[in-house]
């Protein structure tokens, strides 16, 4: 199968939120009535029942103007996972279409994932005790469907379509994105293993609360990659040598009752008394 992404144009993005409804829509996600953030914005953050949404951010130009942008905010799939990586129940996978999803039956909402997410996407559902986040439409995709949230989107700031035709279609956006915005780049081809959300950003990913350089921890993987193998190893081995330490303290019972019986020709007796019978 061939990796699939979406191309998130933020100069395009008109904060109609199509994208944020039809996603609940599609997931049967019921609505939240938030506080107000001062803003434009609907929410302060994704939670267990949001996830996705558009985010506000406001800019002063050089000249004194400002400028609204907005962007969506979701998981971005990340090439290098470090939610997945962290797991220790083996509650996140990867498909190969790039979707990086839950498996309900393993996750036990532990949060172990949370601090690991450059991004700060997945959200503790603490009464199910679940982890929830943006299952970039695995159910869809997987059928040959676009994403729900690229169907309803009307400017067109959301595309999708394989990994290698959004990141060249990203190259022309940005051409044509430099003409209003001289700082235009684009962001997610090299990201953690490049992001299932490449994104043409009006400026640097820090005014759109993006991490410039996204990295994850050296020692992160190494529970499931050293700690745990080790930690099942020392079980077994644990296990093995009881039950040898078993058997040898049986055998050496049984040998000293033998030796016992000998000793006092109690054996010897019994035989007679076999024969007696």
């Amino acid at each position: 199968m061939v990796r699939m992404a979406r191309l998130i144009d933020v100069t395009r993005c008109t904060a109609c939120r199509g994208c944020q409804v039809t996603c609940k829509d599609w997931n049967q996600l019921p609505g939240e009535i938030g506080e107000f953030t001062g803003s434009y914005q609907s929410h302060m953050d994704n939670s267990p029942l949001r996830w996705t949404m558009i985010k506000f951010f406001e800019e002063e130009k050089s000249n004194g103007d400002v400028q609204w942008v907005f962007r969506k905010h979701s998981c971005n799939h990340c090439g290098d996972p470090g939610c997945l990586k962290a797991c220790p129940n083996n509650a996140l996978a990867k498909s190969e279409l790039g979707a990086v999803y839950r498996i309900e039956e393993n996750c036990i909402g532990c949060g172990y994932c949370v601090p690991f997410c450059p991004f700060d996407i997945p959200k503790i559902d603490e009464v199910n005790e679940k982890m929830k986040k943006c299952t970039f439409c695995i159910d869809r995709i997987a059928n040959d469907l676009r994403p729900a949230c690229e169907k309803t989107c009307m400017p067109g700031a959301i595309m999708y379509g394989s990994w290698d035709e959004m990141s060249a279609l990203a190259d022309k956006r940005l051409e044509a994105a430099q003409k209003r915005f001289p700082n235009a780049q684009i962001y997610g081809k090299n990201e953690l293993g490049g992001l299932g959300n490449i994104y043409v950003l009006p400026d640097g990913p820090q005014n759109y609360e993006l991490p410039v350089n996204p990295t994850l921890a050296p020692t992160l993987g190494m529970w499931k990659d050293i700690v745990q193998p080790f930690g099942n190893l020392a079980i077994a081995a644990t296990l093995i040598g009881t039950g040898l330490a078993f058997l040898f303290t049986r055998r050496k019972a049984f040998v000293n009752v033998e030796s016992s019986k000998l000793a006092e020709g109690g054996y010897h007796d019994e035989q007679k008394n076999d024969r007696a019978l």
